[in-house]
């Protein structure tokens, strides 16, 4: 994809997405987050990112690198990032499930005259533009067929994902999960306070209520067996709602489902948590279509 809105020259990030939005952020501080936090300086409406999932860093030497926030997940280059990567001109990278940014320096230089006189051929006449030539618009035209007929089977097999759908055995084992991802948020916090605030939420509930924050920030129980034992009313809290939500999304009730399947993420907010996730992925699914 070709951006046209570059801003000058200036160092810039290109945002496709979520739901095919383009936006241009240009990269004028010294270091700027993203996330879909309120105080994240790009700030991204996609329930997959943490609060702050990334920051871009400038360098002494006038580079940038990109910053990978906690365990967030984030593709750069098509592959995984492991802490922080150089950014050159064109990396793209991949955030949650569909934002992407692409990271540019600056405009292109303007060759055309160069363009024109390469065109020119031995007998001295024009070449027909790369776009109006017969051999590349039927290549073009398998190209979008291979696309299409890929779309077509994503969509007819259910998505091409590998995880099982809304189900009860689904809710089970995911709930079942709940206390190693409080130890795993744990291990978070003793590598990076600032991961561990920006990927867990919900730090105060109601007067003896055990909350996942809670136990994630405390260091007691140790073990598995207490810490399972003290997680148990959350664990059982989060099956009732959930399955609430997915019988209320089976008899059609989006709104009622949408509401439950929040309930059921703010019992364990913590977007490294497969549990969480799940709950946030119903709940964009039963998000009811926008008024026209």
């Amino acid at each position: 994809m070709v951006f046209s809105f570059f801003r000058g020259n200036k160092p810039s990030l290109l945002q496709t997405g979520p739901g095919g939005q383009s936006r241009s952020h240009v990269l004028d501080r010294a270091e700027m987050s993203i996330g879909r936090a309120a105080n994240a300086d790009i700030v991204v409406d996609d329930p997959f990112l943490a609060p702050i999932h990334a920051r871009i860093e400038k360098q002494s030497d006038g580079g940038f690198i990109i910053r990978r926030m906690g365990l967030n997940p984030i593709m750069l280059r098509g592959e995984a990032l492991l802490q922080t990567a150089s950014l050159k001109t064109g990396d793209s990278f991949r955030l949650g499930k569909d934002v992407e940014f692409q990271f540019v320096e600056k405009a292109p230089t303007k060759e055309a005259p160069k363009k024109e006189a390469a065109a020119k051929a031995d007998d001295g006449k024009p070449k027909k533009p790369l776009f109006k030539q017969p051999a590349f618009l039927a290549g073009m035209g398998l190209v979008y067929l291979a696309v299409v007929g890929i779309i077509g089977y994503v969509i007819l097999s259910g998505g091409g994902s590998t995880e099982a759908g809304p189900t009860a055995e689904r809710i089970n084992a995911e709930s079942a999960r709940i206390p190693t991802c409080i130890k795993n948020a744990r291990r978070m916090r003793q590598v990076s306070e600032q991961s561990f605030n920006g990927a867990v939420g919900g730090r105060v509930g109601r007067d003896g209520d055990v909350t996942y924050a809670a136990l994630a920030l405390s260091t007691e129980p140790a073990d598995d067996a207490a810490l399972a034992k003290a997680a148990e009313p959350i664990v059982e809290a989060y099956k009732r709602t959930a399955l609430a939500a997915l019988a209320s999304e089976n008899r059609g009730n989006n709104t009622l489902a949408q509401s439950l399947y929040q309930q059921t993420y703010d019992l364990v907010p913590d977007v490294n948590c497969s549990a969480a996730r799940f709950a946030l992925q119903r709940r964009a699914a039963t998000k009811p279509p926008a008024r026209r």
